[in-house]
């Protein structure tokens, strides 16, 4: 039983719900251990040991499309523990096995954070409504703005004693699993409303969905290089140190984390604004990091980034999540949004690449000139829209 019908849930389930978000962001873990692993093993080529941070990034792009699926056929609950038992995998490293045997637990660890991704999301569209579900979403934002930091952090720590050490933090997949079943509600396979799949002439998404993944896709193509490149283009105007760019970085996390807690404030102020508002935000972290001259006015970068990327994550979530003709196919919408989001982040290197060469861009922040002014453009576009329209066949649908 849901909000929808009537539920409301306490405190447990609301952790056992953020708890959830937990799982996506266990692939920090192992980044800080990739350096010690190619000493390991001296004969595996660069790209090899690349595939351990890169290979859930792709089976993301696959799995999130199969977890759609298995909502249709199980419980959220049941998908997510299915999911939990994958990223386990990724443990094993820590006691044995060489780098076929450590690529092959990060092809199944991948096909977990695949399943994982959408479903940390459809369950608090699944359990709450209304203002609430707007709150545990940006808390879910925040969670996982916090999550990456301390699991990074804690590979690295782990990782100064031995890098198979690193993949013991996938121990906490333990305690997650427990909370999620002892406190997490089943609320079973939802029945479609073949009434409104009549009415709606067999279509089980709305336009909004298709709106929501091509933004997501051509968003998470750009804004990524703000992440990728930070270190390398402060090097190369000796801006700062790697030291520093690490600061950088942590700051825009920080941020995130504040975005994600008052993400309900600023929908509430800008309604239908909220995302294209969220998305400019981040084109103009773009344009300061671009022009950016000093340390400081990079920091003001990563603070503005990291407002516009918390309240990004969640409004376009719950956007997406909108796009359906029944509530049945919720969890669905959600993973086809993940998949879009998913395929721009792998596909984002290579089509800035194009970009650049197309447009004969050779500066050393082309990438982020690209970012700037394809987001602004972009999000002037559709705060007009919205404000033309009024919104109304994303209200409609």
């Amino acid at each position: 039983m849901t909000e929808q019908t009537g539920k409301k849930y306490g405190a447990a389930v609301k952790m056992a719900t953020l708890c959830v978000a937990l799982l996506m962001y266990t692939t920090s873990m192992t980044t800080p251990a990739l350096a010690e692993i190619a000493k390991a093993f001296p004969d595996a080529s660069g790209e090899t040991v690349k595939l351990i941070s890169s290979i859930p990034s792709l089976m993301l792009c696959i799995f999130s499309l199969v977890s759609g699926w298995m909502t249709t056929k199980i419980s959220i609950k049941k998908s997510i523990l299915i999911a939990a038992a994958l990223i386990f995998v990724g443990v094993f490293p820590a006691f044995f096995g060489g780098m076929n045997f450590i690529i092959a637990t990060r092809v199944i660890f991948g096909a977990g954070y695949g399943l994982v991704f959408p479903l940390a999301s459809a369950v608090v569209t699944d359990l709450f409504e209304g203002s609430t579900k707007d709150t545990m979403m940006g808390w879910k934002s925040a969670v996982g703005a916090a999550a990456g930091v301390v699991f990074q952090s804690l590979g690295g720590i782990l990782t100064a004693y031995s890098w198979r050490y690193a993949f013991l933090g996938f121990l906490l997949v333990i305690p997650i699993v427990v909370i999620v079943l002892f406190i997490l509600p089943d609320t079973g396979v939802r029945a479609r409303a073949e009434k409104k799949e009549v009415e709606s002439g067999g279509k089980k998404f709305t336009s909004v969905l298709l709106i929501c993944g091509v933004v997501g896709f051509l968003l998470n193509a750009v804004q990524f290089s703000y992440m990728q490149n930070m270190a390398m283009f402060m090097a190369a105007d000796e801006i700062g140190s790697a030291l520093d760019a690490a600061n950088v970085l942590s700051t825009f996390t920080a941020a995130s984390f504040v975005a994600g807690l008052i993400y309900v404030a600023f929908a509430k102020i800008f309604k239908k604004f909220t995302p294209a508002l969220a998305i400019l935000l981040v084109g103009c972290a773009f344009g300061i990091a671009m022009n950016a001259k000093s340390l400081p006015m990079l920091f003001v970068s990563a603070v503005v980034f990291g407002f516009g990327f918390g309240f990004t994550n969640p409004s376009l979530t719950l956007k997406a999540a909108s796009g359906v003709t029944d509530p049945a196919y919720t969890p669905m919408a959600i993973s086809i949004y993940v998949c879009c989001t998913g395929i721009g982040q792998f596909m984002s290197a290579y089509i800035l690449k194009f970009l650049r060469d197309t447009l004969g861009m050779t500066a050393g922040r082309a990438d982020w000139k690209i970012a700037c002014i394809a987001i602004v453009v972009g999000s002037v576009i559709g705060l007009v829209c919205l404000a033309v329209f009024g919104g109304k066949k994303a209200a409609d649908a």
